[in-house]
């Protein structure tokens, strides 16, 4: 008696790629890069895989975008260079990869931005408290 089966999923986490916003839960977080292959097993042992998908995670929500295998690698290629030298040019390459899919990124500029105006609403509600 042969036993057979489909659906047994695996994944792998490549790790941190950059801080995105997240549609769903809107918290700006470091998204994940993973890889899920689901196969055909022989005896509950995994033998041939049939499908494979790539995601980019959000780690609160576990919201994901889909991705096509090219932008999967070309989004693990800049992993593997900015662990070894941080570009701009890959910097960009993540942004037109990410925001194809549906992603939210903002820039260095927009962060700043809205740090000072939390500063200056902290600053604000501190003299509002003096004055009282």
């Amino acid at each position: 008696m042969i036993i057979i089966g489909w659906g047994f999923k695996t994944s792998k986490n490549y790790g941190p790629v950059r801080k995105i916003q997240c549609n769903n839960c809107n918290n700006e977080a470091n998204w994940y890069l993973q890889k899920m292959t689901t196969w055909f097993t022989l005896f509950f042992i995994p033998v041939i895989p049939y499908r494979i998908n790539y995601f980019l995670i959000c780690p609160v929500c576990r919201n994901y975008l889909g991705l096509q295998k090219e932008e999967f690698e070309q989004l693990r290629e800049i992993m593997e260079s900015s662990a070894a030298n941080k570009s701009s040019d890959d910097s960009s390459r993540l942004n037109s990869i990410v925001n194809k899919a549906g992603g939210v990124i903002r820039t260095e500029t927009q962060l700043n931005f809205i740090r000072d105006m939390q500063e200056f609403e902290r600053e604000k509600e501190r003299r509002n408290k003096s004055t009282q």
